[in-house]
């Protein structure tokens, strides 16, 4: 599915530092790139199980990954929608691990997704934004889909 390459924006976003309760609400909100074409998907990693991707067909790439959510299926198909990966502005949905971080707020009808290298980083290599109707939509859809 799609390049093998993650998604890059031209430019990364830097932060002044990882405090992001603050830092994000300086962002301008209105520079993040909708992705329309927003999807969820699940590609099998060998003896790591399923790991789940945000992909866009138009841009026929990965654009933001969890790539140690080992067996992600598993875990998606006793979720609800309450337990999709979404925070808000104040408090984002923070996940770390090595070489990775990912932050999750929506903000009125946006949902907006910053990726970077480390955990606790400054420095953002991946951001977009998606409508939250599609945002939401997909997880249910992925969801059901697994149960």
């Amino acid at each position: 599915m799609g390049n093998r390459k993650l998604y890059k924006n031209d430019r990364s976003i830097r932060l002044r530092d990882n405090n992001y309760s603050e830092q994000l609400p300086s962002l301008d909100l209105s520079a993040f790139p909708l992705i329309d074409d927003f999807q969820i998907t699940l590609i099998g990693r060998g003896n790591l199980g399923m790991h789940l991707y945000y992909f866009s067909q138009s841009l026929n790439r990965k654009i933001a990954s969890f790539p140690w959510w080992d067996n992600a299926d598993k875990d998606i198909s006793i979720m609800c929608i309450s337990d999709i990966p979404l925070g808000t502005l104040r408090t984002p949905f923070i996940d770390c691990e090595q070489s990775w971080q990912i932050l999750i707020w929506e903000k009125r009808d946006y949902v907006y997704i910053m990726q970077g290298d480390d955990p606790c980083c400054k420095e953002f290599h991946i951001w977009f934004r998606v409508r939250k109707e599609k945002y939401l939509a997909e997880w249910d859809k992925m969801i059901n889909n697994l149960k």
